[in-house]
């Protein structure tokens, strides 16, 4: 049963000092006055950055926040000022464009608020121009906070190498409590705010603030600036321009659930009007971000029937309705603007072409002996799920139809953009919660790699499978063309370093998240040369 809140209750509470009902262990979430979630920054220019923070007046009225940026953490060397407006209007959060930074330094930042109080000091950077001669971008996703600790955060924020962090989705999770985990797997200290699916505006911001409570969370955004995409949990499972999986009648209009969830989005992630958008980085990188959710994605196609039908029905279906050309996964608008920008990007002379977006490009098949991975009691439904991998994988297909792989006609079209611009691309991406190593291809040629990262706590295939994590990783790579690495057991995030002559991406993996630790297991990096756009293992 659903567990709402009462609407009425809520507008109350927030004119009164923006207040929630909440459960006591986070009750000092909304009951502190002043500055109750750390700082941000983020959407970063060529002299530019956008500020953010949240403070809680305590009388209901909009506070008037003074904004400044210094060239030490002293602020006796003042570069901007500027102010910020917190109110009701936004639940608190404030953000401010800050323009005439010095060009790629570090900087320092703070708000103040009328009565003199002072948030946390941050961090942050605009985007360098002319010559470099390297650059670390650091890339999460998927972190569903009742899983396990934010571990990935809390490590990424204590480095001094990472000049950049992109989040390619799943910030957080839509579910109601209890449901994703279940009750029983949820970690103990990991709540969750409202307790019900979150589905109006005043959801999402809630559950936002039950997120952004996590000490290594806000440390991350405190020491580094952040490019942030949403991807479909940030609305609801499986979104599509039209709908989404977990969106039913009973959760009321769509278009409304949409436009909270992006409201909220904008409010509490510092970010720019639209999710695709081109950031240059000196001469050596354009990050082009991209939007596979909401913008132009027909809906995902029902692999199920085609399945009933047996060998013949999945032909059918793979020669049919899953390479019709006409099927988008980013729209006509967007593909064509995607085709347009990098392009130019080539001819602007940026060495590389470091393509964020939210779904894995690459095509991972189900090899012949899944079975074997499972335990002799799998959940009926685990094996189902590997029977129907495995029948797609003999037709040639993946049983994906959420990734790329259910929109083989459109993910042509942009390596083929890739390929006609002679763009070194390297593709980063998240949703699977585990971590992939791809050389993408069109037409026999090499097209750009791909490294799809492991998550930050969404528990993988490992969840499902019982085998020697090794062996499963041999047999998928066997399975699947154009997959060079995986792994299907570890939490954690990447890194992924460019220089003028080579691009390298590091998967770096945590020793748990069941417990506060920034102990790492062993990592496995992979590196492409300029030219080459072929990986190799290292």
């Amino acid at each position: 049963m659903r567990l709402e809140l009462d609407r009425r209750a809520f507008f109350t509470a927030t004119a009164a000092g923006l207040l929630l009902p909440v459960r006591p262990a986070l009750a000092g979430i909304w009951a502190d006055k002043g500055f109750t979630h750390g700082v941000a920054s983020g959407d970063p220019g060529a002299d530019s950055i956008k500020l953010w923070t949240r403070y809680a007046s305590g009388d209901g009225r909009d506070a008037v926040l003074k904004v400044e940026v210094a060239a030490d953490t002293g602020f006796r060397q003042i570069i901007a000022r500027s102010e910020a407006v917190a109110g009701p209007a936004t639940w608190g959060t404030a953000q401010a464009r800050i323009t005439g930074l010095p060009d790629g330094k570090w900087v320092y930042y703070r708000f103040t608020a009328p009565d003199g109080s002072k948030s946390p000091v941050g961090r942050t950077r605009s985007l360098p121009s002319g010559t470099l001669s390297k650059y670390n971008v650091a890339v999460f996703s998927c972190s569903n906070k009742p899983f396990g600790w934010f571990n990935a955060y809390a490590h990424a924020a204590a480095r001094d190498d990472i000049d950049l962090v992109v989040h390619v989705g799943d910030y957080i999770y839509e579910y109601q409590a209890g449901s994703y985990p279940a009750a029983a797997e949820a970690l103990t200290g990991r709540d969750i705010l409202p307790l019900n699916e979150i589905v109006a505006l005043d959801d999402y911001r809630q559950r936002y603030a039950s997120y952004r409570v996590d000490p290594g969370l806000q440390e991350l955004h405190r020491r580094f600036p952040m490019v942030s995409i949403w991807d479909d949990h940030e609305i609801a499972n499986d979104t599509w321009t039209g709908g989404a999986q977990n969106h039913q009648p009973e959760d009321g209009d769509w278009a409304l659930r949409k436009a909270a969830a992006t409201k909220a989005h904008a409010e509490w992630l510092p970010g720019p009007d639209r999710m695709y958008q081109r950031y240059d980085i000196g001469d050596l990188i354009s990050l082009i971000t991209l939007d596979t959710r909401a913008t132009g994605r027909d809906k995902q196609l029902d692999i199920g029937a085609a399945m009933r039908g047996g060998t013949p029905g999945l032909v059918a279906f793979r020669d049919g309705p899953l390479n019709d050309p006409a099927r988008q996964l980013l729209g006509v608008e967007q593909e064509a603007w995607f085709a347009d920008t990098i392009k130019a990007s080539v001819a602007d002379g940026k060495k590389w072409q470091l393509v964020a977006q939210q779904v894995i490009m690459g095509d991972v098949l189900t090899p012949k002996d899944a079975l074997s991975f499972l335990a002799a009691d799998a959940d009926p439904r685990a094996q189902a799920y590997v029977k129907g991998g495995m029948a797609a994988a003999s037709v040639g297909i993946s049983a994906a139809m959420d990734m790329w792989a259910g929109y083989p006609q459109a993910r042509k079209r942009v390596l083929q953009a890739a390929q006609a611009a002679n763009a070194d691309m390297v593709v980063v991406s998240g949703d699977s919660h585990n971590g992939w190593a791809f050389n993408l291809a069109e037409g026999g040629k090499p097209a750009g790699v791909e490294f799809a990262g492991q998550s930050v706590t969404s528990p993988g295939y490992e969840s499902a499978l019982k085998g020697d994590p090794a062996k499963i990783r041999d047999a998928v790579v066997a399975a699947s063309p154009g997959l060079t690495w995986c792994d299907t057991s570890r939490r954690g995030y990447m890194t992924v370093g460019f220089t003028p002559d080579a691009a390298r991406c590091d998967f770096v993996f945590m020793s748990t998240i069941r417990e506060r630790s920034t102990a790492l297991g062993k990592g496995q990096g992979a590196t492409v040369k300029r030219g080459k756009r072929v990986m190799e293992l290292v």
